[in-house]
């Protein structure tokens, strides 16, 4: 049986030992920190991809990419009543089909309907207005994926995650990019209808943007490594993660990602 002074130094060793891995593991992190971020000159830096990057952080970036893209589907012009709260819309297809002619209120009703069908609105008819009046009131999920306002601002969209899912990292490339220094190309698919597509209409709707269901299809997008402050750290965002960060240096300001969901399958440039 080992002596109580063997088991404590053991232990006094196996701890020294955890130290000086999590040391040199800060110690690394670092070293890849930006300046400007160890400083505190800047709130977050995108800095270049180093070159030994695995593929499959890469593959973790693309997917993360992937599953907040985005289906948007336009509101079409409507006339709209007055209505109690910005979530509540009357619209008037009796004034609309009088004023812009019975295809634009036709057109207009069928498209609302589809956002009904999506689980975005509630529909009841106000015949004490008049024929043809319908109030939409936003549902949960339309308050989550609405973008604009028709009551003014941007126009309004619903836009709804695609639920693409990536199947393979295919190429990695580095160089200058529009919103990074490594471009992944990658392929991807969409196994199945989005659970809010659940009517024949709004599959009809998204069928161009979404792509032949089951079919492989090709993307590529360009990624940074970007770095923040420690008390600028978005919540859930790792540091140093692999970003696709597009800045637009004469608006001063980050205009989204570069992830292109009908790349070309083939590349000529080096890569790996």
């Amino acid at each position: 049986m080992p002596s109580v002074r063997a088991i404590y130094v053991l232990a006094v060793c196996m701890f020294a030992a955890a130290c000086s891995v999590t040391s040199e593991q800060r110690q690394a992190e670092y070293d890849r920190t930006p300046r400007e971020i160890r400083t505190g000159a800047a709130n977050t830096v995108v800095a270049p991809v180093e070159r030994g990057v695995s593929r499959e952080e890469v593959a973790t970036a693309v997917r993360s990419i992937l599953d907040q893209s985005q289906i948007c589907m336009s509101w079409p012009g409507v006339w709209l009543n007055e209505a109690g709260n910005r979530a509540t819309y009357v619209v008037r297809a009796d004034l609309m089909a009088r004023d812009w002619g019975e295809d634009v209120a036709r057109q207009g009703e069928q498209r609302m309907d589809e956002f009904v069908d999506m689980g975005f609105l509630t529909k009841r008819d106000r015949p004490e207005i008049g024929p043809r009046v319908h109030e939409y009131a936003l549902t949960n999920l339309g308050r989550q994926y609405l973008q604009g306002s028709p009551y003014g601002g941007d126009r309004p969209v619903f836009c709804a995650p695609s639920q693409r899912k990536l199947i393979e990292i295919t190429r990695i490339e580095f160089g200058q990019f529009p919103c990074g220094s490594v471009r992944a190309f990658f392929t991807y698919s969409a196994q199945d209808w989005p659970v809010w597509a659940r009517s024949d209409a709004a599959r009809t709707r998204i069928e161009s943007d979404l792509g032949t269901i089951g079919a492989v299809e090709n993307g590529a997008v360009s990624l940074g490594r970007q770095w923040f402050r420690p008390d600028a750290l978005p919540e859930g965002v790792t540091n140093g993660s692999l970003q696709s960060i597009c800045y637009n240096a004469q608006a001063q300001r980050v205009t989204g990602t570069d992830l292109d969901l009908h790349a070309s399958g083939m590349t000529t440039a080096s890569g790996s």
